[in-house]
């Protein structure tokens, strides 16, 4: 028994198959990790067995198709010339003692659905439209077709090494989950109407691969544990269709009813929101093992879980996106470890074709990454001006291969541009990994930091430092609009709300200045957001986060009024003016006027310090304007290059 985590490092016997503990990683593969070739590429393979290395007990790997598919992580499973590395790909998970499952992801025949004239996926939480399909029914004959065509594809699964395969069926997004809800399921034939003719398709599916791959080939199934909508299926469904399950589905996942909501960010309610669903299923007498899903990261939140017994098993993936060795550090008893995941659902939305994880800047680029970073030819004295997130992540890293460094912020404390997240209640992961960062520094007897120091160049020069680093950030955009001189940097705003008046006005409503205003809302105070562009915040749209911030943003409507397109003409004592799409010319009353017009680089900063030492660098946004993966892959890249 682990002395640290007894109950989440447990092994489950599944069957006649032990996991050697309670976490196992659902499909969460970079998505650009291979190009047009048709198989799995190497990229992808170290991938996923990084996952088993990192401890998961069952590693579901994506991509199996039927058909030669062009980008994205996906080949023929049929394909002998694919097989090979298919074959790989679960010796590599194997070296682990982990158990590789392989994805099936049902999608209706082109031009066909479920039935005919019925609801689409439903993306987003709070969504006010109904998308009704214009796809006409599939044949029941075509539904025995697929069965056996899908049946087949975990056959070629198991005969490349596959130990099971996972079925996705949640969010009425694929064709077993869109079978089983009343809502979208309205045949007349053996396969609706009725709850056992709805669940007839899915089950018919489970029992085929169980005759062709054998009785010891695991079936998990990703399931939704309800419909969004109180006519659609329910909770009581899930514990009936799991009963009529038995046997030939091993573990059941339970997902939430809405894509989005399945990827929880800082303002959900809840860190675990939807665990109350698996929990219903253990107190319904279940039989299978039940997998919780959606935010569970902190180990204290797994152990608990597991404990009480209300799930058998975890389904972890941005644990092991942010965290590779998540399971590793467990074991050992070092959670304090483990680097905190922001919840920002980035590593869902390519950048420039990339993949990314803001806290590992390894993810996606496992294989290239390793072969780049070579061991440090003897110790330097590192001076790094600036203590934000790349300044840190520069210092922890350049410290642990060795270096002596020496960190100068100019402020009483450490943080830059993630320093409002100590204020604002939806930035709590944020929080978390400026506190991860804070105690790194603080610890590593390589870090020296000096705050409240400005170093002027000359001294810095006198000291001798053999590599010098630039981590000076960035500086308000202020635009030439009359009165502009009375605005204060929005940011300012976070830990001295005490001082900004009942009526607010932001100039600019990107991320900085909507996440501000929202902050100030939910103090009671009455904001007007004004910008130019016709989106709120557009550089925080990505896949699994928008939609939420966007309906966080709106809770508080009564308090936070966003006006887009338009132009800010003036700021004076009567308010701030501004110029709307019309033409027409509106005033703000505002006590307070706040800028969040953008950032700029600081070069000017930066370049102070260009001869202070032997070799010199810039990282984070005084180099190039980003965000907070840019800067902290910049700080990570740069001290494994010294």
């Amino acid at each position: 028994m682990n002395p640290y985590y007894p109950n989440l490092l447990s092994p489950l016997q599944v069957g006649n198959v032990i996991l050697k503990n309670r976490m196992i990683c659902p499909p969460s593969e970079p998505h650009h990790a291979q190009a047009g070739e048709n198989w799995p590429s190497d990229n992808l393979i170290e991938c996923y067995a990084e996952r088993a290395r990192g401890g998961a007990a069952i590693v579901t790997c994506d991509g199996n198709s039927f058909g030669t598919r062009k980008g994205g992580n996906g080949w023929d499973a049929s394909d002998p010339d694919a097989q090979i590395y298919m074959s790989q790909m679960a010796d590599a998970v194997h070296f682990y003692g982990a158990r590789a499952h392989g994805v099936i992801m049902m999608f209706a025949p082109m031009g066909q659905d479920a039935s005919a004239n019925v609801p689409q996926i439903r993306m987003m939480p709070g969504s006010k439209a109904t998308l009704t399909s214009d796809k006409t029914e599939i044949p029941t004959e075509k539904l025995y077709e697929l069965i056996e065509q899908y049946s087949d594809l975990a056959k070629h699964m198991a005969d490349c090494g596959f130990d099971g395969t996972y079925i996705h069926m949640s969010y009425r997004m694929v064709l077993p989950g869109r079978m089983l809800s009343p809502i979208t399921n309205r045949r007349t034939d053996e396969f609706g109407g009725s709850f056992e003719n709805r669940i007839r398709f899915s089950l018919l599916l489970c029992r085929r691969i169980k005759e062709k791959c054998g009785r010891n080939f695991t079936i998990e199934a990703s399931i939704s544990g309800h419909d969004i909508e109180p006519e659609g299926w329910n909770l009581d469904d899930t514990v009936a269709f799991a009963k009529a399950a038995e046997g030939l589905i091993d573990i059941l996942t339970i997902r939430s009813m809405e894509l989005d909501n399945q990827h929880p960010t800082g303002f959900a309610k809840s860190r675990t929101p939807f665990l109350y669903m698996a929990e219903y299923l253990k107190q319904h007498g279940v039989k299978q093992a039940v997998a919780a899903s959606a935010g569970f990261f902190d180990p204290e939140d797994c152990e608990q879980a597991i404990a009480q017994g209300k799930a058998d098993l975890l389904s972890m993936a941005r644990a092991y996106v942010s965290n590779p060795n998540y399971g590793q550090l467990l074991y050992a008893g070092k959670a304090n470890e483990i680097i905190p995941c922001l919840r920002c659902n980035k590593c869902h939305t390519p950048n420039h074709q990339l993949t990314v994880c803001v806290v590992n800047p390894r993810f996606g680029s496992e294989k290239t990454m390793d072969r780049r970073i070579t061991a440090p030819a003897g110790q330097k004295n590192v001076a790094i001006i600036g203590g934000g997130p790349a300044g840190m992540k520069a210092a922890i890293v350049a410290a642990e291969r060795g270096h002596q460094v020496t960190i100068y912020e100019k402020n009483d404390h450490l943080g830059g541009m993630i320093d409002h997240s100590r204020y604002a209640s939806f930035k709590w992961p944020m929080l978390n990994l400026l506190k991860y960062f804070e105690r790194k520094c603080a610890e590593n007897p390589n870090i020296t930091i000096h705050l409240d120091c400005d170093p002027e160049p000359a001294w810095l020069e006198a000291q001798g430092y053999d590599v010098v680093i630039a981590a000076t950030g960035s500086v308000p955009i202020v635009p030439p609009i009359p009165g502009i001189e009375t605005a204060i940097p929005a940011t300012r705003a976070f830990g001295h709300e005490e001082f900004v008046d009942d009526n607010v006005v932001i100039i600019g409503g990107g991320e900085i200045g909507v996440e501000t205003g929202l902050h100030l809302a939910q103090q009671g105070k009455k904001v007007t957001v004004i910008e130019m562009k016709d989106v709120a915040a557009e550089e925080a749209r990505r896949v699994h986060y928008y939609n939420m911030f966007i309906d966080a943003v709106e809770e508080y409507a009564d308090n936070l009024n966003i006006i887009l397109k338009a132009t800010c003409t003036g700021i004076d004592a009567q308010g701030v003016s501004y110029r709307d799409e019309a033409g027409e010319t509106h005033t703000v009353p505002a006590g307070t006027v706040l800028l969040a017009a953008g950032m700029r680089s600081d070069i000017t900063g930066a370049a102070r310090y260009m001869n202070c030492g032997k070799a010199f660098y810039t990282i984070g946004d005084c180099g190039q304007m980003g965000n907070l993966q840019t800067a902290i892959r910049s700080g990570y890249c740069i001290a494994n290059s010294i």
